[in-house]
């Protein structure tokens, strides 16, 4: 127990790496106001990340599975590092664009893979049940530190703009020596040991029937899924909902800066954010328990359309509601997670939500690079007022007219386990 310790000491340190809080409250005003770029190209090089992390999920996740958890966690962080350590040096938008497209790729290696590491370390050493709690622990560092970065980056652009981003890139790189030190997993053995069998043994092996989940058994579970209405006009309404939380992320320093928040106030107000998001993300369980997914967004998105509509005639307002978003989407996503997931059987849960969140950053994507134009016509103010009411408004019409949030019924076996296991069943 006592090198278990050790070993979860190094990830919390691991997972500090990750955090971005230098780059975080800059990014935007340094494209604007240094690098002279319009809201256009703010909103493109939002959108290339999205875009590349929906085209990153499976390349990334083939390669890590052949090269291991560590090895996919260390490459995560070097992209991440090349990425922040070249933003002072590019020269264009497409230079940008491009930085974000390796960034993202980076983002990919690492999705869900530290969990994935942690959980099989502590299964081996018989502490599996001990997940959550370090798993939670490795957060609260995690957003200790993106605060405390955040707050010192304000300071540091009052020296030179290119430091926060050297320091998140130095950072991002600290992590790698940290994941050497760090134990490989038994999946990691045996899939080294598997390859090493499967090359042996390829000139004489016999064909076996493929039980596995295949792709065509992906593709069959998506279509049964897009087939059930509070399955479809769910996902239908949290893209909305979603796309305005990403409009917001991408031009809230813009407004905020021309509501007159200084460069070195953004800093303190991101590490705000965190605390908000923290606060928030812990009681989503009990907001879901006290009203349920469906009380829950049937006050959450007016709030947002209301608050949002106000900025336009106060403009003052806007640092409040950029608050209030932070904490919305920190209860909002695990929400939505929830009822997804107790709406979609064992047999593809993963294609599912995996699908959904694909559909979300293609929505988002798209409404980045049309939302960067429209903040140069009206002002990123402005572009925030109008799109939340446009969002939420739809949203609203999804709700009314197709009622998207449904009981979960036992009687609807249209995504059930024993429908898509018949279908590969018979393929």
């Amino acid at each position: 127990m006592g090198d278990l310790r050790g070993v979860v000491r190094r990830y919390y340190a691991y997972k500090m790496t990750n955090a971005y809080g230098f780059y975080l409250p800059v990014s935007v005003v340094y494209l604007t106001q240094v690098k002279g770029y319009g809201m256009e190209v703010v909103g493109l090089t939002g959108a290339a990340f999205l875009f590349a992390e929906v085209a990153a999920e499976i390349p990334t996740g083939y390669v890590g599975d052949r090269i291991g958890r560590r090895a996919s966690l260390a490459v995560g962080n070097l992209l991440s590092a090349v990425a922040l350590g070249l933003w002072v040096v590019a020269d264009s938008p497409l230079a940008y664009v491009g930085l974000n497209v390796v960034w993202a790729f980076g983002w990919a290696f690492r999705s869900g893979t530290g969990k994935a590491w942690l959980y099989e370390v502590l299964d081996a050493h018989g502490e599996a049940d001990e997940f959550a709690r370090v798993s939670g622990r490795a957060n609260t560092a995690l957003l200790l530190t993106s605060g405390a970065t955040a707050v010192a980056a304000g300071a540091l652009v009052t020296v030179d703009w290119s430091l926060p981003f050297l320091a998140n890139a130095l950072l991002s790189a600290l992590g790698i020596p940290i994941l050497a030190t760090l134990p490989t997993v038994a999946s990691e053995r045996d899939a080294e040991s598997d390859d090493e069998e499967g090359r042996a043994d390829s000139a004489d092996s016999t064909p076996v029937e493929d039980e596995t989940f295949t792709v065509g058994d992906a593709l069959r579970t998506l279509r049964i899924q897009v087939r059930r209405p509070e399955i479809r006009w769910f996902v239908a309404f949290a893209a909305l909902v979603y796309t305005l939380f990403e409009l917001s992320r991408t031009f809230e320093q813009p407004a905020m800066t021309a509501a007159g928040v200084s460069v070195p106030a953004l800093g303190l107000l991101y590490a705000g954010f965190k605390v908000v998001s923290a606060a928030a993300a812990a009681s989503a369980g009990w907001i879901e328990e006290t009203l349920g997914v469906r009380g829950a967004l049937v006050l959450l998105v007016p709030l947002l359309g209301v608050t949002y509509a106000a900025i336009a005639f106060a403009p003052v307002l806007v640092v409040p509601v950029v608050v209030l978003t932070r904490g919305a989407r920190s209860v909002f996503r695990p929400l939505r997670n929830q009822y997804l997931n107790d709406r979609v059987e064992n047999v593809g849960r993963a294609t599912v939500l995996s699908g959904a969140t694909m559909v979300f950053s293609l929505v988002a994507g798209v409404a980045k690079v049309g939302g960067g134009y429209a903040a140069a016509a009206l002002g990123p103010i402005r572009l925030l007022a109008a799109s939340a009411v446009v969002l939420t408004a739809g949203a609203g019409l999804v709700w009314v007219a197709f009622s998207p949030v449904r009981p979960a019924s036992e009687s609807d076996d249209a995504g059930s386990d024993s429908e898509v296991g018949a279908s590969a069943a018979t393929d």
